[in-house]
């Protein structure tokens, strides 16, 4: 099942779509995801997300989140075309040791 949420995602950050997902006890979330990747510290295969425009909570969308693979169910890949340019965007995360899909931008790497 992960191995297929992972190549969802992918396709979803090649692409350039918005994503809806539950997370961690059916949390609602429709994301920009922008970088899957293998967290540093807790080997768990962490996505990068812009906008988190939580349907339950009233967090301020301009953030960045990471989101674990495992707790995310219920994934939709949404008929939206993303931003490939936010603010604060790196695509070498320095959470990840290693990066599985990213978002190329028209910047430079940082």
């Amino acid at each position: 099942m992960e191995a297929v949420k992972m190549r969802r995602l992918a396709k979803a950050i090649e692409t350039r779509l918005v994503v809806a997902f539950s997370y961690n006890e059916g949390e609602s979330h429709i994301v920009e995801p922008f970088t899957l990747g293998v967290h540093k510290d807790t080997g768990r295969v962490v996505l990068r997300c812009y906008g988190n425009l939580p349907v339950v909570n009233t967090e301020s969308p301009d953030s960045w989140k990471l989101f674990e693979l495992e707790k995310i169910d219920k994934l939709q890949v949404m008929p939206i075309i993303a931003k490939t340019e936010r603010n604060g965007y790196e695509a070498l995360d320095k959470e990840m040791s290693e990066i599985i899909s990213f978002t190329v931008s028209n910047r430079r790497f940082k």
